[in-house]
């Protein structure tokens, strides 16, 4: 399981959106990718 699709999975039950922006700064995830993840829980609300 990619780093982005345990992102989806967990935020934001079990990861805060800090953790996808240190996600995003360590290299594992890009911006592309972190803005999608934070974009679907927005979307679900």
């Amino acid at each position: 399981m990619s780093v982005f699709d345990m992102a989806k999975k967990y935020y934001p039950r079990l990861w805060s959106k800090e953790r996808i922006q240190a996600l995003v700064k360590a290299g594992k995830l890009t911006e592309a990718e972190a803005g999608e993840v934070l974009r679907e829980e927005a979307a679900e609300a």
